[in-house]
């Protein structure tokens, strides 16, 4: 930032030096009839376009208009090396006495950004250098300025011919074709201001006003110095040049700021429309997550009622019975031992299946495998009571959190159980990875496939659990390709 700053004041102190500089060049030449109105077109041109250009550029150092804009000012002192009466100077200020109009035109097609965009800008702006630079040397090597109406002007010192009616031709092509490539230039803004939205209208119009107006005085310029009119008229006409072309710069700028704000309002207009969607996402989220909370808690009632159901019609009926049993068998312990020892043999038996119900019951809840040995250890005896074949592909080597590792047994128990009862599968794999912060798990079987997610609620459930724990669940089970269950659970969630 330093460093810019410190090159916009060398050319903003460049500037004055070049005005300071022509200024005596213009008053002084013996050819320029009006050196007083060119000194004066060139100078407010030259520092208004330069002055405005810096600023531009400071403000928005990213856009090129700012550069453009200084060159064209800077170009203006170029145009006043025209001026000169040494007869070698004089021939460089006319070869280049036309390059600011050629950037003006590359600032006008190019406004706002300074960047050109399609084949008809780059076509128009192109064309337009050519005219100005290679046109101008063909123009300038047959013409002889003294003879055209240049009083006191220099001998061309590099004239190679003395056809001066194939210098005039040039000139009428030139200007003719200047004239269409200025026509173009204004219709391509004219054009890109009916298309643009009402905020970059507010930009574009003084550009395209004052633009077109400059344009159009310089038609008319260019026809009094064609025809024969009066001193008075040329300089009528010389003035109104002056007055908007000194306000041309100052149109630039407003309508650069101008465009700096409405696309300020536009960005505003689109965080708005973001955060409206931000908040849909938001709300349905909230949604989401309610009824996820819902079906949460009354999973855990339902899941309560199913414990308390299963306690009470097995584990608790055959401790009951057991009860009733050692009762027996102690009232007999004296009178009959074998009965007594027949009784003790069915209590042994009755609390065998009791422990074996409480085991498969706790095991529902949590596995106290899981716990103790990790969770390969807990997939493993999965597989193991799964009546479809299964073949665990991986498992993570280290523990993982409780939380996490629950979740993933349980993703994968209800999945097995899903295959065991309805996918007529003949095999099933399983797969936990841990990746980049994330425990991916995968459960695939070569079953009929078919299999929605919304019919029951024993994967409903699986992914709000995994939901809880900031994961997603996805279900693919397409008709007769088998199914594929896979989660995504965040270590951090």
């Amino acid at each position: 930032m330093i460093a810019q700053r410190r090159t916009l004041i060398a050319l903003a102190a460049l500037a004055i030096a070049c005005g300071i500089g022509a200024l005596p060049l213009i008053l002084g030449s013996d050819h320029q009839t009006t050196r007083g109105l060119v000194a004066a077109l060139v100078l407010t041109s030259a520092w208004g376009f330069v002055g405005t250009g810096l600023y531009a550029w400071y403000r928005r150092p990213q856009n090129r208009t700012g550069p453009l804009m200084t060159a064209v000012g800077f170009s203006w002192f170029v145009f006043a090396i025209a001026s000169a009466d040494n007869a070698y100077v004089f021939a460089l200020g006319s070869l280049v006495s036309a390059l600011p109009f050629a950037i003006l035109i590359h600032l006008l097609v190019g406004f706002p950004s300074g960047r050109l965009q399609g084949r008809a800008q780059r076509f128009v702006v192109i064309s337009t250098y050519l005219l100005v630079t290679v046109g101008q040397i063909g123009w300038f090597l047959f013409a002889e300025p003294s003879a055209e109406g240049c009083d006191n002007c220099p001998a061309n010192p590099i004239r190679i011919g003395n056809d001066a009616g194939l210098g005039e031709a040039i000139n009428t092509v030139q200007v003719l074709v200047a004239s269409g490539l200025i026509a173009g230039a204004v219709a391509i803004v004219f054009r890109r201001w009916r298309r643009s939205t009402p905020d970059q209208r507010r930009a574009l119009s003084p550009v395209v006003f004052t633009g077109s107006l400059a344009f159009a005085l310089l038609f008319v310029q260019l026809a009094v110095n064609g025809a024969q009119v009066s001193e008075r008229v040329e300089q009528v006409a010389f003035i109104a040049s002056i007055v908007v072309f000194a306000c041309l710069p100052f149109a630039f700028l407003v309508g650069l700021l101008r465009s700096r704000i409405g696309r300020d309002e536009e960005l505003r207009s689109a965080l708005s429309a973001e955060n409206e969607q931000l908040n849909e996402k938001l709300r349905a989220k909230v949604e989401e997550l309610r009824a996820s909370r819902a079906r949460i808690v009354e999973a855990g009632y339902e899941e309560r009622r199913r414990v308390e159901r299963d306690l009470h019609d097995g584990a608790q009926q055959r401790l009951m019975a057991l009860a009733m049993t050692l009762r027996l068998a102690r009232g007999k312990l004296d009178s009959e031992p074998a009965v007594s020892g027949a009784l003790l043999d069915e209590a042994i038996e009755e609390l065998t299946t009791a422990t074996g119900e409480l085991r498969e019951l706790a095991r529902g809840i949590h596995p106290a495998v899981l716990t103790d040995r990790g969770l390969a250890a807990a997939l493993g005896g999965l597989a193991g009571r799964s009546p479809v074949p299964v073949e665990v592909l991986g498992t993570p080597a280290e523990r993982l959190p409780a939380a996490v590792e629950s979740a993933a047994y349980f993703v994968v128990a209800e999945a097995l159980t899903n295959v065991a009862r309805y996918a007529h599968a003949e095999g099933a794999t399983v797969s936990v990875a841990r990746s980049d912060g994330v425990v991916e798990v995968d459960v695939r079987d070569d079953g009929v496939g078919g299999a929605n997610p919304e019919a029951g609620t024993g994967l409903r459930g699986l992914h709000d659990r995994v939901a809880a724990l900031g994961g997603e669940l996805a279900v693919s089970s397409p008709a007769g390709e088998g199914t594929a269950v896979r989660a995504r659970i965040p270590l951090a969630g």
